[in-house]
């Protein structure tokens, strides 16, 4: 879930923090941001909101840069899950980036991966999650 004042707040609209599914765009409906949310979307959301699974050792905290062949992002959430027993985060990344990246950890560039939300259903990692975890032990 997004955390407001971290994930997500007022200079950042829905389509860019993964919460386009919570907007009612397919009727008539009238709302403030319409326009402009419609605007971005013709044109191209400029950022995309993701999860991140760390690969190498570390902890991913706000404020971390992301680095992508498309540019740099910033970790906006994160921390270590005990129950896949990695670290893990949410990122706005520049659109287009591919599914692996590079996170500055104190002048450490560490290597990790996006995924989609949620890491974890019902206590046990996601299928996707579950995947990406099978690779990294398999080297």
């Amino acid at each position: 879930m997004n955390l407001y004042g971290q994930d997500m707040d007022e200079t950042v609209t829905p389509l860019e923090s993964g919460l386009g599914w919570t907007v009612a765009m397919d009727d008539n409906r009238a709302f403030i941001g319409r326009q402009a949310l419609e605007a971005q979307k013709a044109g191209g959301v400029k950022h995309r909101f993701c999860g991140l699974v760390l690969l190498d050792r570390g902890v991913l905290r706000h404020g971390q840069v992301v680095k992508t062949a498309e540019g740099e992002g910033v970790i906006t959430s994160g921390g270590f899950s005990p129950t896949l027993d990695r670290a893990i985060g949410l990122a706005r990344l520049p659109a287009g980036s591919g599914e692996r990246c590079e996170v500055d950890i104190r002048g450490r560039s560490l290597d990790a991966q996006c995924v989609r939300p949620p890491f974890v259903r019902s206590g046990k990692p996601s299928a996707k999650m579950q995947d990406v975890l099978d690779s990294i032990a398999n080297g």
